[in-house]
Parts: C-alpha cells; structure tokens; sequence
C-alpha cells in the first residue's frame, strides 16, 4: 500500500492569505474615490486648458468653470475653491489646484493623498 503525501492549501495558510486579500481590498475601497475624484479634476482642467476664451476669464470665472465641472461629475467632496490658485505669467494664466486628503483607515492610522495639478491657460 503506497502512502500518498498531502499537498495543497491548509485552512491555516487560505486564512492567511484571506486576510491579505481583504486588507488591500479595503485599501482600495478607501483610496479608489479619491483617485476617481482627482481624475474628474483633471478633466475638468484639460477643458478649460483647451478653451480658447478661458485665459480672458476672470479668476473668480474660472473657478466657478472647474466647480461646475466637478459638480457635474459629482467631484465636490474634497475639492473646495480655496484649493485652486491663479496667478498671471508671462507664458499666460496659470491654475493650480493642490489639495490634501485624510480617510481613517484602522484604528488610529489614516490613509493621506496629496494631490497638486497645473496648467497654464494661452
């Protein structure tokens, strides 16, 4: 009679990398909005970059343009206006948005992005 070896994944081993799993997976439900959000914002600035009449607008104009285009991709959580900061150059208007955000993530530790986009309006 052959004696065959046990071989595979013991409960002890699937529940190791069960926790693993679902550790990154939470990561990822709390750091993917964010990410989703800084994309609208990135869209939103490509548009107006690309509007030949933004560079005449005024400051307070263009910050009502990127809003409008955050609120219509429901973008408005983290991003405020007092985050977007216009100042003239030589080479045209320049709009930079730089912002911070903070999500609890266990106990005690927060998960932080930092988020900073230019462009300059010709």
């Amino acid at each position: 009679m052959k004696i065959r070896k046990n071989s595979g994944l013991t409960l002890l081993g699937f529940l190791i990398v069960l926790v693993v799993v679902l550790f990154f997976a939470y990561a990822g439900m709390r750091l993917v909005p964010l990410y989703i959000e800084y994309h609208a914002l990135l869209n939103a600035m490509e548009t107006l970059e690309n509007d030949p009449a933004a560079k005449s607008m005024s400051p307070l104009k263009i910050k009502q343009q990127i809003e409008n285009s955050l609120w219509v991709s429901y973008s408005t959580e983290n991003i405020k206006r007092e985050h977007v900061r216009i100042s003239k150059t030589s080479k045209g208007v320049n709009v930079r948005v730089a912002y911070e955000v903070r999500r609890p993530f266990l106990g005690n530790v927060d998960l932080m992005a930092k988020f900073d986009h230019t462009v300059t309006l010709r």
